[in-house]
């Protein structure tokens, strides 16, 4: 199982969750922007002996295209390579100031100093919520896959664990009541099938109690504290959501606007607004259209349910919202178009016409948003990654030696495989996109290959070295793209709506790939060449792995709706699976090993440190072949002999941090 870390929810590693191992479905765009570049607020540590060294633009975008115009609708910042080490000692700096501009008027603005405290040093939090008074802060902490619960006095710096971690309840939504008293929690258990409900409980301890089911996301409670709003999501069953609001104790609730399938209201994660007047609701809206969403604001009236856009911009990705005090603006956290990555960073929207001004510009992902009631106070979660490239030859995997400093450039995380010269070829953040790379099997002659071509991930060399195929989301679609080992003769391979984890027959001839185009996850096969593709499963499978041998596909199976994910073995042609089998504490990709008699994959063997095991064929117990003791390994590839292996490993940092002065 992996979590997404936007929606908190569980997954097997199979489905696509457009979360990509920690860092969500990446998109493409145009920019538009109207204002030169000033200040901005650099990352958590900055050094007061040099403050401009981590200084970008305070971005202001244009209205542009983006969600239908009857508004109808529904795993990290970019950054210079020579940054990424500044960045890591950031990450562990307390309490530093920071510069950024904040609207003061339609022509001037006002310099304000803000002031960043880290609350939590485990790099395990999930999500956060600051308490009306700002006296509290309540934070979830994973805990090597099983979710706690976590309650913090600002003043004191006491922590009190509310729940210990367990395997089986998830908990995400975190809001307080309007008077600081209870905190509220939406809790998933799956034992119970995965049910989803909005619990309380008192700030200073006491039982808990179930307030309303079928709420998959925070609340937002009307300023005079006797409702709340809150969306709830029926698709695919109604192929419905709702935005919603019941009383304070969960009774009452009433419908107050809808959209059917493939516009939304986003439930889990994203919660709506209340605004401090009372009268409207803010909420996001999406366009499912294609596969990745299309995301804007709308405000609701309370008092009729009528909708009119906050901002009518297309945006990539909105997390979620906060009302400033006198409803001068939003504080936003999300993606614009204009950005190279799907990271969130804090924006604020001014109000009432939307305009839009970026106000952290640094190495994180903010995940996770909450504003006490006079707006001084905000408490997100500031998340990263660090990741390296390792190679080990010789059959020698425990002498792997780093060859690649990534740094919080993902290296690797979003792809990586050899070409048959001992080249390899990497997902790499370096240059500001998410691109793919080349470099010589030492590290050397590192090359950019893809350029202004939309985010490009999971990459795959041809067996003959000629190609390296790819998925790549441009146009708000995801589709399986072909290029020669150069980065020259750039050919689209599939049109459908969500292609993605290619996998390249031995002969060259064929690329296997997943589809969910129809709604469902199923695995096709096109030409490399180009041509028709033809759908290999009509069972439920992803993560196609071809064996070297050509006869078989390995892949997540799951037989129908009602079925749990397992692993099967297909034939290369289609057809039922020879066999069905489970991996054992997977986490992450697998692959065939040379001689297609057995199957390497990742697994955890401690508290965050991953190891690759191996597991034979048809028959086996599996066995441990790494002893890594640190680190996570996000991705490994085998060269065809056997004789090489690479590997991204690094580290995840999560912690809850406090920012004054707003």
């Amino acid at each position: 199982m992996k979590r997404c870390p936007e929606c908190r929810r569980s997954y097997t590693d199979e489905t696509l969750n457009f979360c990509l191992d920690d860092g969500s479905a990446l998109l493409d765009g145009p920019a538009s922007m109207d204002e030169p570049a000033t200040a901005i607020l650099p990352s958590a540590g900055t050094s007061a002996e040099r403050p401009t060294e981590l200084m970008g633009g305070f971005e202001q975008s244009n209205e542009s295209a983006g969600l239908k115009d009857s508004l109808n609708t529904s795993g990290v910042p970019r950054f210079s390579t020579k940054y990424w080490a500044v960045g890591g000692i950031a990450l562990l700096v307390i309490g530093a100031l920071f510069v950024v501009y904040w609207p003061r008027g339609k022509d001037d603005r006002e310099i304000r100093t803000l002031q960043i405290e880290r609350l939590t040093t485990s790099g395990r939090s999930t999500s956060a919520a600051i308490s009306p008074d700002g006296k509290y802060v309540i934070y979830g902490t994973d805990e090597g896959g099983k979710d706690s619960l976590w309650l913090r006095q600002v003043t004191t710096s006491s922590n009190v664990q509310i729940f210990p971690a367990s395997e089986d309840v998830f908990y995400w939504g975190l809001t307080f009541t309007p008077d600081s008293d209870y905190v509220n929690f939406v809790k998933a258990e799956l034992e119970k099938n995965v049910s989803w409900s909005l619990s309380q409980m008192p700030v200073l301890g006491g039982s808990q109690k179930e307030i309303l089911k079928g709420v998959e996301g925070p609340v937002s409670y009307s300023p005079d504290g006797k409702q709340f709003a809150f969306v709830r999501d029926e698709y695919p069953t109604a192929q419905e959501s709702s935005l919603m609001i019941a009383n304070a104790d969960g009774t009452g609730e009433r419908v107050l606007a809808s959209r059917k399938a493939p516009e939304t209201f986003p439930a889990r994660q994203t919660g709506p607004a209340w605004s401090p007047d009372g009268k409207t609701v803010a909420c996001i809206i999406a366009d499912e259209t294609t596969l990745i969403s299309e995301m804007g604001i709308v405000e609701v009236e309370v008092s009729d349910g009528s909708v009119r856009p906050v901002r009518t911009q297309a945006w990539k990705y909105i997390n979620q919202l906060a009302w400033l005090r006198d409803k001068s603006g939003l504080l936003v956290l999300g993606s614009d178009r204009a950005s190279s990555s799907y990271a969130s960073q804090i924006w604020f929207f001014s109000y009432p016409d939307g305009r839009a001004r970026r106000i952290t510009t640094d190495f994180h992902d903010y995940r996770s948003m909450s504003l006490n009631t006079d707006s001084s106070i905000l408490v997100t979660v500031q998340s990263s990654s660090i990741s390296n490239i390792w190679s080990a030859t010789g059959g020698d995997v425990d002498r792997a030696v780093q060859i690649r400093s990534g740094g919080n450039n993902e290296e690797g995380i979003g792809g990586l495989s050899l070409a048959p010269d001992g080249r390899v070829v990497f997902y790499s953040r370096a240059s500001g996109g998410d691109d793919i790379w080349i470099m010589n099997a030492d590290g050397s002659s590192p090359r950019q290959l893809t350029t202004g071509a939309g985010a490009s991930f999971h990459s795959r060399v041809s067996p003959d070295g000629r190609y390296i195929v790819f998925a790549s989301v441009r146009s708000f679609q995801v589709n399986i793209w072909r290029m020669k080992i150069d980065g020259s003769e750039l050919t689209q391979l599939t049109t459908g709506n969500g292609d993605y984890e290619p996998s390249v027959s031995p002969d060259s001839r064929w690329v296997v790939y997943t589809s969910q185009t129809s709604g469902k996850s199923f695995l096709w096969k096109v030409p490399i060449e180009g041509g028709q593709p033809v759908r290999v499963t009509d069972f439920y499978a992803s993560s196609a792995q071809v064996s070297p041998d050509g006869r078989s596909i390995a892949c997540s199976y799951r037989k129908n709706e009602d079925s749990t994910w397992r692993y099967a073995i297909i034939p290369f042609e289609g057809g039922e699976p020879s066999k069905v089998f489970d991996l054992v504490g997977k986490k992450g990709d697998f692959r065939w090993s040379p001689d297609s008699k057995s199957l390497y994959y990742l697994r955890d063997t401690q508290g965050g440190v991953t190891n690759i095991w191996n597991l034979p064929l048809p028959e086996g117990e599996p066995r441990q072949v790494t002893h890594f003791k640190t680190e996570t390994i996000f991705d490994f590839a085998w060269s065809v002999d056997g004789k090489q292996l690479v590997m991204s490993r690094g580290t995840n940092t999560s912690d809850v941090v406090l920012l004054r002065g707003f």
